[in-house]
């Protein structure tokens, strides 16, 4: 497919082609973009787009306010593309799911990126969601899920299989918890929910939920409470500081976040030992809330690039992501520089005060205030980043159905083979279905 490169008005727009596609004269040509949900960040660059493409207009029809649940608004989305009809422009938003791209129902976007995008981009973070080796829809940013814990309890470790993790947790001393939070049900939906990919092949149609590593998961999972017993003088923060829990949950989707560990685990030894999966690291990669692909049956498919790339742009990704993280690589850069300087804020009397830029928050307790970043974690974030490569992108109605089964073992209605044989044939019934 022929492609050129593309100025959208002042800004750099890489990753841009122009359209070999030109509106009949006088006419305005619809676009037609299928949104999950609605969005105002989504509302806003169809409203820019409209302004700066004369003869052209995207239009957003939600699917959505009917009564169908996702899988069937995803399956009438596919059979219309199949029909030869079917969207422009596809926003698949906060609950995408990689399988929705099986089939080739959306344009592999690999075909309208630059040469150079792998230095452009956070490249590993692009191909956690590759399917078929193409990508078939992009988010507009990411953010990462992991967990850490104090070198001197967990090791100097980034990764460590399921086996590891209860080796370290069955050796600590006794009045150590895993979390504030650990009940059967929170410690399943943590370190499951995040790895459910690691157990799926949806090119091959195939799952291996009947794995000793899914077994350890369910059984390690069943070894905490039904519930939290929770006192008065129960106080997350002061567990964290003083060394009383194993690990703590975090999740990553500004650039101050990654800051939360070290200060509240009151140590610089910090290890992101991720969540405990069978091969690479642990830390896992969730899409923005915005990801977005375009219509294999468009017939305005340059066109409809040109607005994904408004996304990707400079100014955009420095200026416009919602609670998530870029996925140019510059722009990244530029914000960890900038964040390890101190700024003040001067009064009318001249008097300097530091400016807060991130505040960590603990229900009825007093906030950590952070005012920098420290050189240690920038590249504790770039190495969290580039390490990355297993998507969080994972098909909710499965997941739900795994769910009903693990709490019937964890209910004791089910011993732990029978629990994992009937999550292992649904599991593949379902997953043999999507292809």
């Amino acid at each position: 497919m022929k492609k050129l490169l593309l100025l959208l008005g002042t800004v750099l727009m890489l990753c841009s082609c122009s359209s070999g596609e030109e509106s009949a004269s006088g006419e305005t040509v619809s676009l037609t973009l299928v949104s999950f949900e609605e969005s105002r960040e989504l509302t806003e660059q169809v409203n820019l787009f409209n302004e700066t493409h004369e003869g052209y207009r995207i239009e957003i029809q939600i699917y959505g306010q009917d009564d169908a649940d996702r899988d069937d608004r995803i399956e009438k989305l596919q059979r219309e593309i199949a029909a030869g009809s079917g969207p422009d422009l596809v926003n698949y938003g906060s609950h995408y799911a990689s399988n929705y791209c099986l089939g080739h129902y959306t344009e592999n976007l690999l075909d309208y990126l630059p040469e150079d995008w792998q230095s452009v981009y956070f490249s590993n973070i692009l191909e956690s969601f590759f399917m078929d080796g193409g990508l078939y829809a992009i988010p507009v940013g990411f953010s990462l899920s992991t967990f850490a814990g104090r070198q001197d309890m967990v090791g100097n470790r980034e990764r460590w299989s399921i086996q590891e993790m209860i080796q370290v947790y069955t050796e600590r001393e006794e009045d150590i918890i895993l979390y504030p939070g650990e009940t059967k049900e929170d410690v399943f939906w943590r370190i499951f929910s995040h790895n459910m990919e690691y157990f799926i092949d949806w090119e091959k149609g195939r799952c291996s939920f009947d794995s000793g590593e899914f077994r350890d998961i369910l059984e390690f999972s069943n070894t905490f409470p039904d519930m939290l017993r929770i006192t008065e003088d129960y106080s997350p923060k002061t567990l964290f500081a003083e060394g009383k829990t194993l690990l703590y949950p975090i999740s990553v989707s500004g650039i101050y976040d990654i800051c939360r560990a070290g200060r509240i685990l009151a140590t610089d030894e910090i290890a992101y030992v991720g969540f405990p999966v069978g091969g690479g690291y642990g830390t896992v990669i969730q899409p923005s809330s915005l990801v977005l692909a375009i219509g294999a049956a468009s017939e305005y498919k340059d066109m409809s690039w040109e607005f994904i790339a408004q996304f990707l742009a400079p100014g955009y990704q420095a200026e416009k992501l919602n609670r998530c993280l870029p996925l140019r690589r510059d722009v990244l850069e530029h914000m960890l520089e900038e964040a390890g300087n101190m700024d003040y804020a001067v009064d009318a009397d001249g008097n300097e005060t530091p400016v807060v830029k991130s505040e960590i928050l603990f229900e009825g307790e007093e906030s950590i205030e952070i005012y920098y970043m420290e050189e240690k974690e920038k590249e504790q974030l770039l190495r969290l980043i580039d390490t990355a490569s297993l998507n969080d992108a994972i098909d909710y109605t499965l997941y739900y159905a795994l769910q009903e089964e693990a709490q019937s073992y964890f209910a004791g209605d089910k011993t732990l083979e029978e629990a994992v044989d009937v999550i292992q044939r649904r599991a593949s019934l379902y997953v043999a279905e999507r292809m």
